[in-house]
């Protein structure tokens, strides 16, 4: 039965299914972003029996015609972006071989593709030679592997007292929960008028607290704002302790010149969240934590595994500095993107969802029905009609059921908003456009 898995079938199914997809792609915009459906009616059409006979393709396109429709030009949701064609082909390459580079001798090619990787990113910030990195699943993931890090920095300063984390009020949850796994209590601080990490209230906790490690932000989930990283480096510097930045979102800036004063003083920090499946558009899951001196998190995952890692291989195994062992290959998605096409996509890219933002924007703040909630500076933007929470709330939900646009919602500085990442290159201003009408229709009836 198994040797029937690869027969003739199934290379037509995989055919099949790769033409289907790219028909998908270029036939989206004609398309609704998603025929919306409650829990229990997709229940119903996907639940298993467990005998088997169902038809392969009318599977697939089952998946197909039910998902949130990324590369519809109306998607400007979450941060999850519609992946690049070369990221969907390495992902078919990456599972088919399987292979996990936790450790060399399991994916020679693999690994030495995520250093090389790893390093190339490293490069781009300007950290040092001495630092290190690692692919991980996402953001949250090198949150935690970062702040393991600088635990480690900080039990072998041999310092006395209960240590907390510092992070900005609006910083990810991920940062609460990463703590919450240490034992370590968190203490949140005040924004200032840009959602910005305010640089006075942080030099105030500092003299209250023991601190392990500041949380910066390069890129906000609510916002997409920019902490000021050299300021918050200077206060690093003053009281000897760890910043971490979250540049999960933010981070990929640093490929575009006209970007990259975003994270002016990224290179700075002693470690960073950067996620190339947001704004690499690289398909899920591909995070990466980079660490300016990489003994910390060699330290951090000192582990005793000898049949894993040994002498012979020392240097080579990724494993060693991750929370990892089965760890799939997925740097091999940026890899082949970039030696095929350089970084230019990615740049165009960026400053393509950065000016429509800007053009929503202006757009808002040019009506009378609707207020901006701040200044965008990349490619999350919040705004709300000017009426109450209830109907903006309201506006999001029939919005979204319609079919006709996908954003979200959020609460900002105590009021309902509407919230948009503008994640789709074949987005345009027309696009926008039709997405406010339809929000002043809902609003009208």
């Amino acid at each position: 039965m198994v040797k029937t898995l690869y027969d003739a079938g199934m290379r037509a199914l995989a055919h099949q299914t790769v033409d289907a997809l790219f028909d998908h792609v270029e036939g989206i915009a004609g398309r609704r972003v998603v025929d919306w459906q409650t829990s229990d009616e997709l229940r119903a059409r996907v639940r298993i029996d467990g005998r088997g006979g169902a038809e392969g393709m009318g599977l697939v396109s089952l998946l197909m015609d039910n998902a949130i429709q990324l590369h519809h030009p109306a998607y400007m949701g979450h941060q999850v972006c519609p992946p690049f064609p070369t990221a969907v082909i390495a992902d078919l390459v990456i599972s088919t071989l399987n292979q996990s580079t936790a450790v060399f001798e399991m994916s020679p090619i693999g690994t030495v593709i995520e250093q090389e990787v790893v390093r190339w990113l490293a490069d781009r910030v300007g950290y040092p030679d001495t630092s290190l990195g690692t692919a991980v699943s996402g953001g949250s993931a090198a949150n935690l592997t970062a702040l393991l890090a600088a635990r480690a920095r900080w039990n072998d300063s041999g310092r006395a007292g209960k240590p907390v984390i510092l992070c900005s009020a609006d910083a990810h949850y991920s940062t609460a929960r990463a703590a919450s796994i240490m034992g370590i209590d968190v203490v949140k601080v005040a924004t200032d008028g840009q959602h910005r990490l305010d640089v006075g209230a942080l030099d105030a906790a500092l003299r209250e607290n023991e601190v392990m490690a500041i949380v910066a932000t390069s890129g906000s989930t609510a916002t997409g704002a920019f902490d000021d990283l050299r300021a918050i480096a200077a206060l690093r510097d003053k009281y000897d302790t760890w910043l971490h930045v979250d540049a999960a979102h933010g981070a990929s800036v640093v490929l575009s010149e006209r970007l990259r004063p975003l994270v002016d003083g990224l290179d700075l920090a002693d470690s960073l969240a950067w996620d190339p499946h947001k704004m690499l558009w690289m398909s899920l899951s591909l995070g990466v934590l980079l660490v300016r001196d990489g003994r910390w998190l060699r330290r951090a995952f000192e582990a005793d595994a000898p049949y894993l890692f040994n002498a012979e291989r020392a240097g080579d195994n990724i494993g060693e500095m991750t929370i990892q062992c089965s760890k799939r290959a997925d740097a091999v998605k940026l890899w082949l993107t970039l030696q095929m096409f350089g970084t230019q996509p990615f740049v165009s890219a960026m400053e393509h969802v950065t000016d429509l933002t800007r053009y929503l924007y202006d757009a808002v703040v040019a009506s009378s029905d609707f207020e901006a909630m701040h200044v965008p500076v990349f490619n999350i933007f919040c705004f709300r009609h000017r009426s109450d929470d209830a109907t903006n709330a309201a506006l999001r939900e029939r919005l979204i059921r319609s079919g006709q646009a996908w954003i979200t919602s959020t609460v900002l500085k105590g009021q309902r908003a509407l919230r948009v990442t503008m994640i789709n290159p074949r987005t345009e201003r027309g696009d926008v456009d039709r997405m406010l009408a339809a929000l002043r229709r809902f609003a009208a009836t």
